[in-house]
């Protein structure tokens, strides 16, 4: 696994598409998890302009633990299309200069070169949800007001839960890579599923009532492992915990994309 791994670092970090889209999503998240304040801050500002110093937007509890959890993986997985893309060029690039080919004749076999891509994928999820612990435990003791060691960890099960959610995309990622061979198609392939079929397939899901049809929408089922938390700063009823049907959907999603990824490489002729 480590060997693959390498060898897949290698291949992919001299890409300069890959190395932006990456360090773009980095920089997403972290001003994710250190701007917030300082825009809370600035937004109270605003209102002392408008004669409004009764609004306080800074006491909104986002960096509180054990929330922070929640609200910060809750926000970062929808940049998780960032690395959707340095994956799909990673996979695409492979067929469009036929490197696949060159990798089995070095003596690579077609499981080995998939499964490369997979464990990338997994490092990136695995990366991904380490920085967010890490800014988020920096946030966390700057802004917290009540700091304990059963505090900080109490609702880290959210973490777990945002290492399944982006593995589980990033799976679908390579997917596509994989049936479309071409970045640009297979990327606007990407988008246009999200935006489009699967939020016209939700929309037709809620007006008649059919609440099935959104179980089918893996991209839906993946974005709702962790559920929206700030609602309830306005007192409103939020699902704070990770529900065990939804785990399992996501996970069998997961193992689906998985078995669908390594059979298309390992069956179709090179």
């Amino acid at each position: 696994m480590i060997r693959l791994l390498k060898i897949e670092l290698k291949k992919v970090w001299p890409s300069r598409a890959f190395r932006l889209l990456s360090i773009m999503y980095m920089v997403a998240m972290v001003i994710i998890a250190m701007g917030v304040m300082p825009f809370l801050r600035w937004m109270k500002s605003k209102f002392e302009d408008f004669d409004l110093d009764g609004i306080d937007p800074t006491i909104i509890p986002f960096y509180e633990f054990p929330d922070i959890w929640q609200n910060l993986t809750s926000v970062a997985i929808w940049f998780k299309l960032l690395l959707g893309f340095s994956l799909v060029f990673s996979i695409t690039n492979e067929f469009s200069y036929r490197t696949i080919r060159q990798n089995v004749i070095d003596g690579l076999s077609k499981h080995e070169f998939i499964l490369s891509k997979i464990i990338m994928a997994g490092f990136l999820a695995a990366a991904s949800t380490v920085t967010l612990f890490v800014l988020g435990l920096i946030t966390g003791l700057m802004y917290s007001t009540e700091i304990s060691f059963m505090l900080i960890f109490e609702d880290s099960f959210f973490l777990l839960a945002f290492f399944i959610q982006l593995f589980s995309f990033l799976l679908f990622t390579l997917l596509i890579g994989v049936l479309i061979k071409k970045s640009i198609i297979a990327m606007g392939l990407l988008v246009f599923w999200i935006l489009a079929v699967e939020n016209g397939f939700y929309i037709y899901s809620q007006v008649k009532k059919i609440e099935w049809i959104e179980y089918l929408l893996p991209i839906k089922s993946i974005n709702a492992l962790i559920h929206n938390p700030f609602p309830k700063y306005v007192f409103m009823e939020i699902q704070d915990w990770v529900a065990l049907p939804e785990l399992l959907l996501v996970l069998g999603y997961g193992g689906l994309f998985y078995w669908a990824t390594i059979r298309l490489v390992v069956k179709r002729d090179l």
